[in-house]
């Protein structure tokens, strides 16, 4: 017989050691707590993670801030984490129907009347949702239903908006425009300030970066613990029916009593913690999602690096945008890295299940053969290639962000994606799809840390 785990005590559980979880844990512990933090996975950082090639630090996942961005910026600054322009110059390349052109702009060779009339509608759609309640929008059932391909064919005619529409979600979704509803592509708008904030660098939400890597805003929050968090433990369920107003977290490896939680992690994997009463826990509890959100979307980051930015002696700035072919978007970032050369491809939605699907030397070609033809034949001898598949981290499902399936807003109202139907006030849900402003950003994943952490201080306020 199996003896039963011993139980220990905690003051606060945060479930999660991604960047919102440990900005909760630091926060309650600038106030006096002492918050037990637990990470599934065998690191923490969660959506942030370094590649480290000649000395420089190379962001797999989140990586950039804007001048918007004031908690995560202020953050750094605590820190000591500083920032470098992202800014490149030259000329982008656009491969588009068939065509690569050349141009001084960042902005595609579409036209502009019908790209600049799409813009005003989708910002005037936009204005129209409450980032805190999307689901409250007098057309919420019609506009979540509806797919953005679904949305694109019906409202516009020039081929260059609706091309707009589709690269647009992919690249700042890393998802497809037929399987995101409407909805949400509108709340994701309002949420971060509009398409041209969204896309642009200089004076954008991509304008720094954060020198030594994003991760090491995570480590330096973890440094400032108490504990250092927990890796490789789990949690699988919360029980709610504790005496005293107290909470059982318990995982395969742990069993901890505590009077708070803050469950930090993404809607796939929160959607498989089961959390109630006892009676409900063997049957899996109502977990942090409701059924069916399974995230959609996701990413595969590469970097590619060479010598020098051999790019640059043509006056190419290195940014691509294209129509075909595995890479869509492929940006500089050779800025502050000591003479490498640095070009970052994303490959996103369908494109991202295609290239994994593929073995390493045939997706590698294929991504270098785009370069060449971008670049030259220096593009297909880099020094690295580096790959970050974020589809298939178990604990993550779904970067940048979550991305809910059709409907999800309009039969669940709230602005907080993969909220369980039951709340208890004990358990703080946090994490980047859990902000309203700033949503799948490392500034929205800040915001919602702190909001979880003041909630808890303000409820134990409240009961004395």
């Amino acid at each position: 017989m199996t003896a039963p785990m011993p139980v220990s005590q905690a003051d606060v559980v945060v479930v999660g050691a991604g960047l919102s979880g440990l900005t909760a844990a630091a926060e309650l512990r600038a106030h006096g707590r002492s918050p037990l933090v637990l990470e599934a996975g065998g690191r923490i950082g969660g959506r942030t993670l370094s590649h480290v090639v000649a000395g420089q630090f190379l962001d797999a996942g989140g990586a950039y801030t804007g001048d918007r961005h004031s908690e995560v910026r202020a953050l750094a600054a605590r820190l000591g984490v500083r920032l470098q322009a992202t800014e490149t110059p030259g000329s982008a390349l656009f491969d588009l129907r068939g065509r690569v052109s050349r141009a001084d702009s960042r902005t595609p060779p579409y036209n502009a009347l019908a790209v600049g009339d799409l813009l005003e509608r989708l910002d005037d759609l936009a204005a129209e949702v409450d980032v805190q309640a999307p689901g409250a929008h007098p057309d919420a059932a019609e506009l979540d239903q509806q797919t953005v391909a679904e949305w694109a064919e019906r409202h516009l005619t020039h081929p260059d908006a609706r091309l707009f529409v589709d690269l647009f979600v992919g690249e700042m979704l890393a998802g497809d425009s037929d399987e995101l509803s409407m909805l949400h592509l509108l709340f994701y708008l309002r949420s971060g300030g509009g398409a041209h904030y969204l896309t642009a660098f200089t004076g954008g939400a991509q304008q720094d970066r954060f020198v030594g890597g994003a991760h090491l805003l995570c480590s330096r929050l973890a440094a400032s613990l108490e504990e250092p968090p927990q890796v490789r433990t789990p949690v699988t369920e919360i029980r709610t029916d504790q005496p005293g107003r107290r909470l059982m977290v318990r995982g395969p490896d742990i069993t901890v009593e505590c009077a708070h939680a803050v469950v930090a992690v993404p809607p796939g994997p929160a959607a498989r913690i089961a959390v109630g009463p006892a009676e409900v826990l063997p049957g899996g509890g109502s977990g942090g999602g409701p059924a069916g959100s399974r995230p959609r979307g996701g990413v595969v980051k590469l970097h590619i690096v060479y010598d020098r930015p051999f790019w640059t002696e043509a006056g190419l700035s290195g940014w691509v945008t294209a129509d075909r072919g595995l890479v869509r978007y492929l940006i500089d970032d050779s800025a502050g890295r000591d003479g490498l050369g640095v070009l970052i491809a994303f490959v996103t939605g369908s494109c991202a299940a295609t290239y994994a699907a593929q073995p390493l030397d045939k997706r590698r070609a294929e991504v270098l053969g785009c370069l060449s033809r971008w670049f030259g034949a220096p593009a297909a001898l880099p020094l690295s290639y580096l790959e970050q598949d974020w589809r298939s981290q178990r604990f993550v499902e779904g970067c940048y962000a979550a991305v809910p399936e059709l409907g999800w807003w309009s039969k669940n109202g709230g602005a907080a994606f993969g909220l369980p139907p039951v709340s208890d006030d004990r358990i703080t849900w946090a994490g980047t799809e859990r902000s309203s402003a700033f949503y799948g950003h490392l500034e929205g994943a800040v915001r919602s840390g702190r909001a979880a952490a003041r909630s808890i201080l303000g409820a134990d306020q409240g009961h004395r």
